[in-house]
């Protein structure tokens, strides 16, 4: 029990130490995520749509050097939040809740969908987010390996 009080304690007292800045940051992606998972729960995929963006020919976006901060802050928001929610945050809720928090700092970002067919037969599908050179979330090491079948802006 005093371990589990310790790990509570340490993990308050750095999320206190954090700037304010990154806390708010912090609380608008657990609540974006929130609202994420809840409608891709109960919509059909037609009405997400809407979020993805414009579909387009796989094309890249670059973003101005005083965006780099933000996109990093961005990414680092949504790694602690899939973290810290009970809730299951998967790479396509990990994508969206990114998409819509870039989207409200006017960065533009790709949001990518891949397949690949594992050793066992089975196809996997991810998705990932791309801001210029940067994937903000979905990072694998073996990302190379899925054939893209759709890219959003």
């Amino acid at each position: 029990m005093r371990f589990l009080f310790n790990i509570f304690r340490r993990k308050l007292t750095t999320f206190w130490y954090t700037k304010h800045a990154e806390r708010l940051l912090f609380y608008e992606a657990v609540f974006t995520s929130a609202y994420v998972r809840f409608t891709l729960s109960f919509l059909e995929f037609k009405k997400v749509m809407n979020w993805l963006g414009r579909k387009n020919s796989h094309e890249t976006v670059g973003f101005r050097d005083a965006d780099f901060s933000m996109v990093r802050s961005v990414k680092t928001a949504v790694f602690r939040c899939n973290s810290y929610t009970f809730w299951k945050t998967e790479c396509y809720t990990q994508a969206l809740t990114a998409k819509i928090l870039l989207r409200r700092r006017n960065i533009s970002s790709v949001l990518t969908i891949g397949f690949m067919k594992d050793e066992a037969g089975n196809y996997k599908g991810h998705a990932w987010l791309t801001c210029g050179d940067i994937i903000v979330t979905g990072n694998l090491p073996n990302l190379s390996k899925f054939h893209v079948n759709a890219s959003f802006k």
